[in-house]
C-alpha cells in the first residue's frame, strides 16, 4: 500500500482512496456541516488547538476537527496562518537576544528552518503587519521584546544551492544577489532606487555586502543576517566529490571563505551587522572558512539552548492527547509514547542540560502516518532520515575519487570506521566535546566523536570521571548506524549480502523460530568474501557484525549488554511490536570468540559456558513481564577466529 500522503500548503489533506480510510474533510466544510459556533475568521488558533476547536450549535464537541500536522513544512508564517499544529518555542527568543552573533548546530530535520523563519517573522520590519496574526497565543507574542519588527532581515538558505562544482560559484553569487536585492526592495523607504542601483552595480556579492554594511552603518539601519544550512552544499560536495573539491572554495581564496570573511568584517565594531544567526549540522566548515576565528558564538553546547529545538516529552504527550481526543489516532497515548520514546527520544546536546528531547521530524512523522493510516507506521524510520544519514559513509572510507588518485584500487575503510564500530559495539564512548575543528583534524578521536554528536548519532548520557559519556540516543539511530557500517562494508568491497534474501530468513526467524539459516547465511558470506575476516577478530567485532546485518530488517529491537538474570546478555533481540505485533519469537545471543589456534576442547568449554549463561538470562522475569506472549530462545554462538564453530539453541526443543 502507499506509505505517504500529501499535505497541501494551504491546509488541505489530499487523502487517497485507501480501503477503510476516511478522508479528513476540510475544516471549513466540517464547520458548515456541523454548524460550528466558531466559523473561520482567518484567526490563528491558540497553540496546539485547531481554529475550529469549538462546539456545534447543538453543544456537541467537534471531535473530528483538529489541526493538521506540519510534517515537512518549515515556514513559520504558513504553519501559523493555516492552523497547523505548533509547539511553541518562542520563549527562547529572549535568551537568544543576549547573544548578538550566534552559531547554532543541530542534526538534520530538527526544526532549524522553522526556527529561522520564526526569527524572520519576529524581527523583520516588513512582516510587522502580520505580527498579531502569526504570533497570537505564543509566549513571545504575549510579551514581545523591544526588537520586535525592528530589523531589515537578510535571509540566506544555502540548502537551495545546486552542488555542481563548475557552476557553484556563479550559482552562489546569483542566489545571494537575488536575496539581497529582494531584502532592499522590500525596504524602499530605507534604500531608495539610487542606493539599490549602487549596491547592485557592485561586481561581486562580497562587494555588494560591503556597500550595504557601509550604508546601514552610516544611516543607523539595524540589520539582521540569518543563514540557514550554512554547510549544506559544502557537505554534499565533500561527500560526493572529495576533500580537494571541498578545499577549492573553503580555503585560500575560495569564494565561500571570502564570503564569511566579509561577514566577519560586518560583525566588527561599526561593521554594519547588528545581529547574526547561523545554523548548520557541524562546526567543520565554519572552522575551515574562518581559520578557527569564529565570527559568532557557538551556543550549541549551552544548556539554556538545549531545548530550543526538538520536543520535550511533555510536548509529545500533549500532541498525542490532542489527536487522540479528536479521534484522529486510535492508539492509546501511553502506548504511542512508549514507542516514540524508544525510537525518537534521547537527544541531549549540553552537558548540564536537565532532560532529553525528541527529534522533531521523527515525532511529526509518527503522528502524521498514524492519522493517515489509522495505525502506527509500519516503518518507524522515516525514509528521508535514512537518505540524510546515508550520506555519512564518506567519513568512514577512502572515497573512490581519492582511491583512484592514490592508485590504491578499490575504496578502503579508514580509521574513522574502526572508531564508529567501537562506538556501536560499546553503545557509546567518553569524549571532550569540541566547539570546532577543521576537516584535516577529523581523524582525531575527540573530533570525530564530536561530529557524531553534532549529527545526532551520539548524545550525552552522563559523565565518567570528569568526561562526558556519549551514547546512542534511540533505536532509530542504532539502525542508521548499523546501516552506515553495512554500506561502508559494501562500498569498500569487504562484504556484500543479498539483503532481500536475508530479510526472508529473518522473517522465518521471527515468526517460525527458524534461527539457524540466518547465521549460516552470514557464515557463508564470510567464507566467500575474505575481506571481512580482518574485521571479525574479537567478540565485540563479531557482535557488531551480526547486529549490523540483523538491523537491515525491521523485525527486532536491539539491546546490547542488558542486565538479565544477574548477568549481561550480549544481544537481546526483542520483537518489534509495532511493525510485527504477532511475531512470537525473541532471542538472547551469547557470543564467544577464540583465536584460530584454540583447540576444539576450548570451543566446547566456551559453548558450555554460554549455554549456562543463557539459562540464567532466560529465567529473568522481566522478559515475560515486558512481552508475555513472546517465547525467548537463547542462542550460544562460538566463533573460532572468523568461523562459526558452534551454534546451539537454549530454551527450545530444537
Amino acid at each position: 500500500k502507499a506509505r505517504h500522503y500529501t499535505l497541501a500548503s494551504r491546509g488541505r489533506l489530499l487523502a487517497r482512496g485507501f480501503a477503510g480510510f476516511t478522508p479528513i474533510r476540510s475544516r471549513q466544510a466540517l464547520c458548515a456541516e456541523q454548524r460550528c459556533s466558531q466559523p473561520d475568521r482567518g484567526a490563528v488558533p491558540p497553540l496546539g488547538v485547531c481554529s475550529h476547536g469549538g462546539v456545534t450549535n447543538s453543544g456537541e464537541a467537534m471531535s473530528d476537527s483538529y489541526p493538521l500536522i506540519p510534517y515537512g513544512l518549515g515556514h513559520f508564517s504558513t504553519v501559523r496562518r493555516d492552523g497547523f499544529y505548533y509547539v511553541d518555542k518562542t520563549r527562547f527568543v529572549r535568551q537568544l537576544e543576549k547573544v548578538r552573533f550566534a552559531f547554532f548546530i543541530r542534526p538534520r530535520r530538527f526544526g532549524k528552518t522553522l526556527w529561522l523563519t520564526m526569527l524572520d517573522a519576529y524581527y523583520n520590519r516588513n512582516a510587522a503587519d502580520e505580527f498579531e496574526t502569526v504570533f497570537a497565543g505564543t509566549d513571545i507574542g504575549a510579551n514581545p521584546t523591544a526588537n520586535r519588527s525592528r530589523y531589515v532581515v537578510l535571509y540566506f538558505d544555502f540548502s537551495a544551492m545546486k552542488q555542481a562544482l563548475p557552476t557553484l560559484e556563479s550559482e552562489f553569487e546569483g542566489y545571494c544577489s537575488i536575496q539581497l536585492e529582494g531584502a532592499l526592495r522590500r525596504s524602499k523607504d530605507l534604500f531608495d532606487e539610487e542606493m539599490r542601483r549602487r549596491i547592485d552595480a557592485q561586481p561581486s556579492i562580497n562587494q555588494k555586502l560591503v556597500a550595504l554594511f557601509q550604508h546601514v552603518q552610516d544611516h543607523h539601519i539595524p540589520l539582521y543576517v540569518l543563514i540557514d544550512e550554512y554547510d549544506n552544499f559544502a557537505n554534499t560536495i565533500l561527500s560526493e566529490q572529495g576533500a580537494e573539491a571541498y578545499h577549492a572554495f573553503t580555503h585560500g581564496g575560495g569564494f565561500y571563505r571570502n564570503f564569511f570573511g566579509t561577514l566577519k568584517a560586518g560583525t566588527a565594531e561599526a561593521g554594519g551587522i547588528e545581529r547574526l544567526f547561523v545554523t548548520g549540522v557541524s562546526p567543520v566548515t565554519m572552522d575551515d572558512v574562518t581559520s578557527g576565528f569564529n565570527i559568532a558564538t557557538n551556543i550549541s553546547l549551552r544548556p539554556e539552548f538545549n531545548e530550543m529545538l526538538g520536543f520535550s516529552e511533555g510536548d509529545v504527550r500533549a500532541m498525542l492527547e490532542t489527536y487522540r481526543r479528536a479521534g484522529a489516532i486510535r492508539e492509546e497515548v501511553d502506548d504511542a509514547l512508549a514507542t516514540m520514546r524508544e525510537w525518537y527520544d534521547g537527544y541531549r546536546f549540553a552537558e548540564d542540560a536537565e532532560r532529553d528531547v525528541y527529534n522533531t521530524d521523527m515525532a511529526l512523522y509518527y503522528v502524521n502516518e498514524s492519522i493517515a493510516f489509522r495505525h502506527p507506521p509500519d516503518q518507524l524510520i522515516d525514509r528521508n532520515v535514512r537518505v540524510d544519514y546515508g550520506k555519512l559513509r564518506h567519513l568512514l572510507i577512502v572515497s573512490r575519487q581519492q582511491a583512484e588518485k592514490e592508485r590504491i584500487g578499490a575504496p578502503e575503510l579508514n580509521g574513522n570506521f574502526d572508531l564508529l564500530r567501537e562506538v556501536i559495539e560499546d553503545e557509546g564512548a567518553e569524549c571532550h566535546l569540541r566547539d570546532g575543528f577543521p576537516l584535516r583534524e577529523l581523524g582525531k578521536r575527540n573530533n570525530f566523536l564530536t561530529l557524531l554528536h553534532c549529527f545526532g548519532l551520539l548524545s550525552i548520557r552522563g559523565a565518567a570521571e570528569g568526561l562526558p559519556r556519549l551514547g546512542i540516543p534511540n533505536q532509530t539511530v542504532k539502525h542508521l548506524m548499523y546501516g552506515i557500517l553495512r554500506d561502508a562494508y559494501d562500498e569498500a568491497g569487504v562484504l556484500s549480502v543479498d539483503i532481500y534474501r536475508f530479510t526472508k530468513l529473518v522473517h522465518e526467524m521471527a515468526y517460525r523460530g527458524a534461527w539457524r539459516p540466518v547465521f549460516e547465511r552470514l557464515a557463508e558470506a564470510v567464507e566467500r568474501q575474505a575481506g571481512i575476516r580482518d574485521h571479525l577478530a574479537g567478540e565485540k567485532m563479531i557482535q557488531g557484525f551480526l547486529t549490523a546485518y540483523l538491523a537491515a530488517t525491521n523485525y527486532f529491537l536491539f539491546h546490547s549488554e542488558r542486565e538479565l538474570g544477574g548477568g549481561y546478555a550480549d544481544i537481546w533481540l526483542e520483537p518489534n511490536a509495532v511493525a510485527h505485533p504477532e511475531a512470537p519469537h525473541g532471542y538472547l545471543l551469547e557470543l564467544k570468540w577464540l583465536k584460530p589456534s584454540a583447540s576444539d576442547a576450548q570451543v566446547a568449554a566456551l559453548a558450555r559456558d554460554a549455554t549456562a549463561q543463557l539459562r540464567r538470562y532466560l529465567g529473568d522475569d522481566s522478559l515475560r513481564q515486558r512481552r508475555p506472549h513472546v517465547r525467548y530462545i537463547g542462542l550460544a554462538l562460538v566463533y573460532h577466529g572468523w568461523q562459526l564453530a558452534h551454534a546451539e539453541a537454549v530454551g527450545t526443543d530444537e
